[in-house]
């Protein structure tokens, strides 16, 4: 492998025998995950590869612009796996008091049976978050929502809407082949408690989480998990609410299956 391969795919030294459980949160964005993950984590036998539980940020070849959701990408599995164990290696060899590895990130959905098969133990839980309150979040995330006219931000809406049925489609391909147990973002704001007793991770972790835990998610300040829909809902106009349901009207039995509801529209 030449250099330049090397700063895309690196090739740290790892411990083979020294592994953790994966656990594989299987989630579209701004779907509440790092508010998930954060609770999660609040085990002291838990760790996240990088800051926000992203680590295809680690390797530079895995997160290129416009080639993270691509299915098709190649990806050199063998770097994935040298430099996520080596990162974990690294922090939990002072002390190896670390039983789980929480790894979020949300392109992993698009490969997640070829990165889940490097690992010697893993589970998984799938996230989800009301779409309307989805497509509002990125639109004001990603696209300037406030300094953008009527109909760019329409376009936008439409785009971001496709992505959100394509992507809830692939979780709920996985939830169905693979027995995923489903935890959506309104139900753990509502009943956090709710969440340890899903996981399938080594005995003894999921009891070490905090579920009363404040958590710091993006820019809000610490916080208790509330559901913050409502007040992503209520940036939109009723116009784009009326688009939005138009796209969703198609997907009634995908809203169904994960509890949501078409807005009037």
């Amino acid at each position: 492998m030449n250099n330049e391969d090397l700063d895309e795919w690196p090739q740290p030294d790892y411990d083979e025998q020294d592994q953790p459980h994966f656990l594989f949160i299987i989630t579209p964005p701004f779907s509440g995950s790092t508010a998930l993950a954060l609770l999660l984590n609040t085990s002291p036998r838990t760790m996240f590869l990088q800051e926000r539980g992203e680590g295809q940020w680690l390797v530079p070849g895995l997160c290129q612009p416009g080639g993270r959701w691509r299915p098709d990408k190649y990806v050199n599995y063998e770097s994935v796996k040298a430099v996520w164990l080596n990162r974990y290696q690294s922090v939990n060899s002072p002390a190896g008091t670390i039983d789980v590895v929480i790894e979020k990130s949300p392109p992993n959905m698009v490969r997640i049976e070829k990165l889940s098969a490097l690992f010697r133990s893993c589970s998984f839980l799938a996230n989800n978050r009301n779409p309307y309150a989805n497509c509002s979040s990125i639109l004001y995330r990603n696209h300037d929502a406030e300094n953008i006219g009527a109909e760019q931000r329409a376009e936008a809406l439409n785009r971001i809407a496709n992505g959100w049925v394509g992507r809830s489609t692939r979780v709920r391909e996985l939830v169905q082949a693979h027995d995923i147990p489903l935890v959506t973002y309104e139900e753990f704001c509502q009943n956090p408690m709710s969440v340890p007793s899903v996981l399938k991770t080594p005995e003894g972790v999921a009891e070490g989480i905090d579920t009363g835990a404040h958590v710091k998610v993006k820019d809000y300040e610490l916080q208790a998990l509330s559901n913050q829909n409502e007040r992503q809902i209520a940036r939109l106009t009723a116009a784009e609410i009326r688009l939005l349901t138009r796209t969703f009207n198609r997907q009634e039995e995908l809203l169904g299956f994960f509890g949501y509801q078409l807005l009037p529209g």
